[in-house]
């Protein structure tokens, strides 16, 4: 009887392109620093910021404080008042409060990691392009736009 060839080389001796990617794969995150791996310090919470302070705005909000793994970082909202209320309900310090249409690009340089957008729909392409152009996560609510251009 032959003897059966290791699971990690091909007949011809060869470690195969499927281990070979598996095998760099696994020493990429042992060789590299967690910030790289992740995006951001290992056991740090996310800055988030929320663009859309209504009441749905209010309750993800809520859902990513519970989660635990997020700080609620910035908000941005065309209300000032709505701005506040949920920056006191959930920490957000005075000066990353952003009211105005354009209050959301103010958010988005002020250091977050990521967003969450939870504004009107007519609202979300824009300010989610804008976020993917500062290099910052989205998370966009549904619908992604209103109309087919916008998507």
């Amino acid at each position: 009887m032959k003897d059966k060839k290791k699971t990690t080389e091909r007949g011809d001796g060869k470690i195969s392109r499927r281990n070979f990617i598996a095998g760099a794969a696994a020493t990429s995150f042992v060789l590299m620093k967690p910030s790289l791996v992740r995006g951001t310090q290992a056991n740090s919470k996310i800055k988030l910021g929320i663009i859309g302070c209504g009441m749905r705005g209010k309750w993800i909000t809520d859902l990513f404080q519970k989660h635990g793994g997020y700080e609620i970082f910035a908000a941005a909202d065309y209300f000032q008042d709505r701005v506040d209320e949920l920056g006191e309900q959930f920490g957000v310090d005075k000066s990353r409060r952003y009211a105005t249409l354009s209050g959301y690009k103010k958010l988005l340089d002020s250091g977050v990691d990521a967003v969450a957008i939870e504004s009107p729909p007519y609202f979300h392409p824009e300010q989610a392009a804008d976020a993917v152009d500062a290099g910052v996560h989205a998370m966009v609510a549904k619908p992604a736009a209103v109309d087919v251009p916008g998507c």
